[in-house]
């Protein structure tokens, strides 16, 4: 079997270095892989059947986060999925859960409670697949 392979799709390298920091502080059982936009989450997305998780940018550069959300979702339907945005707000996460992710998560917030809520989902994601 394949490793499995964990999706940080996000154009902005600070936050891509952040959330495989908090991956591999997590232990989370996958090898991280990066995509910078929208055509290269696609191009990942198509190429490895093994995806079990993302962190996906709702705003990056081509037709944005949402459509990645839905290609992986459809593709890749066991994935745990959560869209990562600096903005905040019930309509965000409503369209998230919308298009397939698990949750939404905002970086809005001081980084020591995104810090938190990030490993705390991970860790929920270990135990219950």
């Amino acid at each position: 079997m394949e490793t499995p392979r964990f999706l940080i799709a996000d154009d902005t390298p600070g936050k891509q270095n952040y959330l495989r920091a908090l991956l591999k502080k997590s232990g989370f059982p996958a090898d991280v892989v990066i995509a910078s936009s929208t055509k290269e989450s696609e191009d990942l997305i198509a190429k490895m059947p093994n995806i079990v998780g993302a962190f996906v940018d709702y705003r990056m550069p081509q037709t944005g986060g949402i459509s990645v959300v839905e290609l992986l979702r459809r593709t890749h339907p066991g994935a745990r999925i959560a869209l990562v945005t600096a903005s905040t707000g019930d309509i965000l996460e409503q369209e998230a859960k919308t298009a397939g992710a698990d949750t939404a998560i905002s970086t809005a917030y001081p980084e020591s409670f995104v810090t938190e809520k990030i490993l705390a989902l991970l860790e929920t994601w270990k135990t219950h697949g």
